[in-house]
């Protein structure tokens, strides 16, 4: 995640949003929704016939029913809201992944709010055998006055307007108003920003919109998304880079939590090139570190298993990573060694000529290991050798 947002997002894993955050880019996702036809249907007690329901119901079918991107200008959305940022539908690469059925179970005045109206959204598919409805996503979204009409508009800005706000640096802390504000953490995370943008070459974001709270589900709620599969942890973040939105579940170090941060300021520098995904994760938990944990932090843990598992390669690592256990994220981890030894070797122009080798498993050891000066099978040893002397 991502785990950024424009990459992948359901996937158990709390560490992005990515997002290992993988499924299939959203370019083949709006392939599939082109050859189904979108049915929008209204739940039980929903009223779409009288007054602003009406036309609130119709404006919200209308985007629905137009395979929804959020890149090109719509007179649906909010222009303050696209304005504000590139990708203005923030749940775009969450709910729209295929799916076609789409029940609006709640069109009411929202609570708090001057001529605005909730919309809830259950997005799922039936079984043709069983008609068993297994859902994605229940989510929320706004229509609101703007210039005279009705536009729909994001949860965010709402169901955070009364959450306090700390700026540092380049980010904006966004976060709960029961939470103890962690200044100094949050300092070092402002002060990440800036040194990572320079040892990577690229210009550091203008702003970071940093929201977090104790709980990835937390968090996720006051985007909009009521409903979302994340697995048991729930300590985790998501990453929207193009918006330069983090959104952070954490109890222990939320003001900290720099791999989603990581994201977003690498965002150019893995832009101009083709990183298998594990790469880029690595990439930004070797810099960012992952679940929380600094990079150096994840060492022994990763040590311990690879003593446990004398067969685990690098490559059926990036064939087959295995599940999060806790803390530990193998592919994560593994890869984030592998950058960090790749940098070693020959600096940043290496870690770029790793990043630019391509999906491929092969292909990707076979760079590193010609970047490390070793032969494609001596590449696994001398990798869990470098484990053991991070991990001391």
């Amino acid at each position: 995640m991502a785990c950024s947002l424009t990459s992948a997002f359901i996937h158990a894993r709390a560490a992005c949003f990515v997002l290992a955050a993988t499924l299939a880019p959203l370019a083949s996702v709006r392939s599939q929704v082109h050859t189904t036809t979108v049915r929008v249907a209204v739940g039980f007690g929903v009223d779409t016939t009288t007054g602003p329901n009406r036309e609130v119901f119709d404006l919200w079918r209308s985007y629905l029913s137009s395979r929804p991107d959020s890149v090109r200008p719509t007179l649906l959305w909010s222009r303050s809201e696209q304005d504000q940022w590139p990708y203005f539908d923030l749940l775009r690469s969450y709910v729209y992944q295929g799916f076609s059925k789409f029940t609006v179970v709640d069109l009411v005045p929202a609570i708090g709010l001057d001529s605005t109206y909730l919309i809830r959204t259950l997005v799922a598919s039936v079984a043709d055998s069983s008609q068993d409805v297994k859902p994605l996503a229940l989510y929320r979204v706004y229509a609101t006055r703007e210039q005279g009409r009705w536009v729909l508009a994001n949860a965010l800005p709402r169901l955070t307007r009364h959450w306090n706000r700390e700026t540092i640096g380049r980010i904006t802390f966004v976060f709960p108003r029961t939470h103890s504000f962690a200044r100094a953490r949050a300092q070092r995370t402002a002060a990440f920003v800036d040194s990572l943008a320079s040892a990577f070459e690229v210009q550091a974001p203008p702003a970071i919109r940093y929201y977090f709270a104790d709980d990835l589900r937390e968090t996720l709620r006051a985007a909009g998304l009521e409903l979302f599969p994340l697995g048991s942890d729930t300590v985790g973040g998501r990453a929207d880079v193009a918006n330069r939105l983090v959104l952070i579940g954490s109890s222990s170090s939320g003001e900290a939590y720099r791999h989603e941060v990581a994201h977003v300021v690498l965002g150019p520098f893995v832009a101009s090139l083709k990183p298998s995904g594990l790469v880029q994760e690595g990439l930004m938990t070797w810099t960012g570190g992952s679940a929380g944990l600094e990079f150096k932090n994840l060492m022994p843990a990763l040590r311990s298993y690879l003593d446990a598992h004398p067969d685990v390669t690098l490559e059926s690592i990036m064939t087959n990573p295995p599940p999060r256990e806790g803390t530990l994220d193998l592919g994560y981890d593994g890869l984030a060694v592998l950058c960090e030894m790749v940098h070693r070797a020959g600096g940043l122009t290496a870690v770029r000529e790793l990043a630019n080798a391509g999906v491929e498993p092969r292909l990707v050891l076979g760079t590193a290991a010609r970047l490390l000066s070793v032969t494609p099978v001596e590449l696994d040893a001398l990798w869990r050798r470098r484990i053991a002397v991070l991990s001391r």
